[in-house]
């Protein structure tokens, strides 16, 4: 870091994560062009105060660097745990792998305003009535949205950026934001702003999500000035391959000229989904047998936790180490715009 930069960040706070900002988003949309190292390899590690410190053996991050000897390049969590907003634990997990050279992804289920005791942001709700000013659904939502402006703009005083994703699986219809094109559109630009313009948080690149399921990604695209990345949430069975149809939408969004990724990924359905934890492993190279074939322009993945991980305490998913020794593949020591 030369001394100039560093006097300026340290006089104008935000600064140094902004230059961040536009030079990691430089280095992502450079990444296809290369013939090796163009794939940022991640992994989830959990949720509010279940997030553990990357020291601990049950951290994810860390079960895979002791089964491959790699560190991701980028890691994973929420501030979300259950009905509460608690970030202080994923931030100190950011700021310490930050400090170390690798990248950070932040995902929002936000609780769904009409209901806020339902589980994991599901059920319906009028998103009208969220940005309504006079609505109680407005002022629950908001009032959570502030809290995680705080635990964004902690970060943003430490310099670290964050690949923000605000709404996920966007086109699906589980969860409250879903169903409705133009208004989750509005939903998505009123937060944008809120958390740019009124908290002034310059630290963040903006994911658009859509569910690999749907071919509505283009109806539900919130604009340019609005994303920053696409990343697509992609799940497979255990004995199935990444094919041409598996990301819905993929060339239509390609053309946007957006850094693209698998924000969310599992090689197999895990503990959560159809099949339960004694479903046989997945094939973690899947995941690049699919990309070379048929997505190459994708330059970052996030591996889910639990049965999803790249590796898990017990009963990993095969071929960790390949898949991180793999030529395509940046791990946590081969990141450069840092």
């Amino acid at each position: 870091m030369a001394l100039a930069m560093l006097m300026s960040w340290q006089c104008r706070p935000g600064a140094m994560a902004q230059t961040d900002r536009a030079a990691i988003l430089r280095y992502l949309t450079e990444l296809p062009q290369k013939k090796s190292a163009r794939l940022i390899s991640g992994q989830f590690e959990s949720w509010g105060l279940a997030v553990k410190r990357l020291d601990d053996d049950g951290n994810y991050p860390h079960v895979v660097w002791e089964k491959t000897g790699k560190w991701v390049g980028l890691v994973g969590a929420e501030y979300h745990n259950g009905q509460d907003v608690n970030w202080e634990k994923p931030n100190q997990l950011f700021e310490e792998y930050w400090r170390q050279g690798g990248f950070c992804q932040l995902y929002l289920i936000m609780t769904n305003p009409a209901n806020p005791g339902s589980f994991n942001g599901g059920g319906k709700c009028d998103i009208n009535l969220v940005l309504d000013p006079y609505h109680p659904y407005h002022t629950h939502f908001y009032r959570e949205l502030d809290k995680v402006a705080a635990g964004l703009a902690e970060l943003q005083k430490k310099g670290v950026v964050v690949f923000l994703n605000p709404f996920a699986e966007a086109t699906a219809d589980w969860f409250w934001w879903g169903g409705n094109p133009t208004d989750f559109i509005r939903l998505y630009r009123e937060v944008h702003d809120y958390l740019v313009k009124e908290k002034q948080l310059d630290n963040l690149l903006f994911i658009y999500e859509p569910s690999c399921a749907n071919n509505t990604a283009m109806q539900f695209y919130p604009g340019d000035g609005y994303v920053d990345m696409i990343g697509f949430s992609l799940f497979v069975d255990y004995n199935k391959e990444i094919d041409s149809q598996s990301i819905q939408n993929y060339s239509q969004l390609k053309s946007l000229g957006k850094p693209m990724a698998i924000s969310q990924w599992g090689p197999r359905r895990g503990g959560d989904q159809t099949g339960g934890q004694d479903q046989p492993p997945g094939d973690n190279l899947k995941l690049m047998r699919g990309i070379q074939k048929y997505y190459p322009e994708i330059v970052w993945w996030m591996n889910w936790n639990y049965a999803y991980a790249i590796a898990t305490p017990d009963n990993s998913n095969y071929n960790a180490r390949e898949l991180l020794d793999h030529p395509w593949v940046i791990n946590r020591d081969g990141i450069k715009p840092r």
